[in-house]
């Protein structure tokens, strides 16, 4: 098990001085508006959080995985390839396995809920990019605004 995932270990393995803080992967949310209301800016400022820990306390292999995710999200404006959509499958996979690690092992809820966030993201965005042959445009509009009509990130 990933140690960083294991809140029942309060100080799980550290690189640096042997401690792991889920509060203040939580806390240290940004408290900016624009940001809150850009599901996709705010999923990605959460990955950015998220990786850093990872990389720090946890697993590097599963701060690896989510650079992948980030590199996606940066992405949704470029031309949709087979490749992108492989990968956004992937990623998708990855991410609901780590939320349901996070929920077996009674991770803070708050880091379950944006993992949930996370997942609807890529799920929108593999939606988005699948309909590119029905002459739908993937952008971040047109993927933020799906993603405010769905309701979750109102």
């Amino acid at each position: 098990m990933t140690l960083s995932v294991d809140p029942n270990n309060e100080y799980g393995y550290s690189q640096l001085n042997d401690t792991y803080d889920w509060k203040a992967l939580i806390q240290n949310r940004p408290t900016d508006k624009n940001l809150s209301q850009n599901p996709i800016q705010a999923i990605v400022a959460f990955l950015n959080r998220f990786i850093t820990y990872e990389s720090l306390y946890g697993d590097s292999e599963g701060a690896r995985e989510m650079v992948k995710v980030t590199m996606l999200l940066q992405a949704v404006d470029n031309k949709v390839t087979e490749q992108q959509i492989t990968q956004t499958k992937k990623s998708y996979d990855y991410i609901s396995a780590y939320r349901d690690m996070l929920i077996e092992t009674q991770a803070p809820t708050d880091v379950v809920l944006e993992f949930e966030r996370l997942q609807t993201v890529l799920e929108t965005l593999l939606q988005v990019r699948q309909q590119i042959g029905l002459g739908v445009m993937c952008s971040y509009g047109t993927l933020n605004e799906t993603l405010m009509k769905s309701g979750q990130f109102a």
